[in-house]
């Protein structure tokens, strides 16, 4: 009977929800007391109801993708239910500001490579970063070796199907650049090392974009971008002798306690320890040593 004389004090707030643009009703809209963890959701019909004391509360409604409100002055006395019919939502909306994506095509790989050549007018043939590092060449000249039609004169100059150096060009991103020899027009390809370069491409025939001061085959050098970010590696390696380390029988140099300087003196003469045979180890003069 107490508990029963208790729940008949409190009061009762029901309403329905309703989408403001086409009239129908929410289903799930939170409702909240406010202030309080104390609330409710909308059923299938868009209504709820919440049991509360009596007094002064305030309501705020809020839904996903829609405007939240909040009613004020909801006013709860005992025993009686507080409507609230005809609650709209209107749908919220958000104006961003342009939005720019950017993007640029992988040119080090060996599936950009023969993409390049596959959608190119000209006659390509070249060598990427992937295969490079794969193969480990030092230098640029070493690994234009690598492409078909590509040859090296002098160790440091590309020909191009074995035609002179007159016939031949290399440039660097598209740009001439000048050579070191100038009695030469191809470049010292020896100067460029590998881990710069972003891909090697040679086109054996002409196109509009290209300079006309070649025949037999022109070599294009794209070097990498710079990083967007500083990159610091740092590498550790250790190695072992089997017949050095760990082996009591290993011959050391008996050189005394200034080796670590660079000054060779012996203190003692020399003994082979197996052989039980003494050498003179000549004590060298500290004044003549730097």
């Amino acid at each position: 009977m107490i508990s029963t004389f208790t729940y008949a004090q409190k009061g009762t707030i029901r309403g329905t929800v309703y989408e403001g643009s086409t009239g129908e009703t929410l289903v799930g809209v939170s409702v909240i007391l406010e202030g309080t963890y104390t609330g409710a959701s909308t059923d299938l019909d868009g209504k709820f109801s919440i049991d509360v004391d009596p007094g002064t509360y305030g309501l705020q409604i809020s839904f996903i993708s829609f405007q939240p409100i909040t009613i004020s002055d909801v006013v709860v006395k005992p025993g009686e239910v507080t409507l609230l019919n005809n609650i709209e939502l209107n749908e919220s909306t958000i104006q961003l500001q342009d939005v720019v994506v950017s993007a640029r095509a992988l040119r080090n790989t060996e599936a950009a490579l023969q993409t390049i050549k596959r959608n190119s007018s000209a006659m390509l043939d070249g060598i990427s970063a992937a295969k490079i590092g794969l193969i480990g060449d030092a230098t640029a000249v070493e690994a234009a070796k690598r492409v078909t039609g590509v040859t090296i004169e002098g160790g440091k100059y590309i020909y191009v199907r074995g035609l002179g150096d007159r016939y031949s060009k290399t440039t660097l991103n598209n740009v001439d650049i000048p050579g070191l020899d100038p009695d030469r027009n191809s470049l010292q390809m020896d100067i460029f090392p590998t881990n710069l370069i972003e891909n090697m491409m040679v086109s054996k025939n002409f196109t509009a974009d290209m300079p006309a001061d070649f025949t037999g085959g022109l070599m294009n050098v794209e070097t990498k971008d710079f990083p967007e970010e500083k990159i610091l590696n740092l590498s550790v390696s250790t190695s072992y002798n089997p017949d050095m380390h760990f082996n009591p029988d290993y011959l050391p140099m008996m050189a005394g306690n200034w080796i670590f300087w660079g000054w060779m003196m012996a203190p003692e003469p020399y003994r082979l320890p197996l052989a039980g045979i003494e050498y003179p180890y000549p004590t060298v003069d500290t004044q003549m040593l730097k």
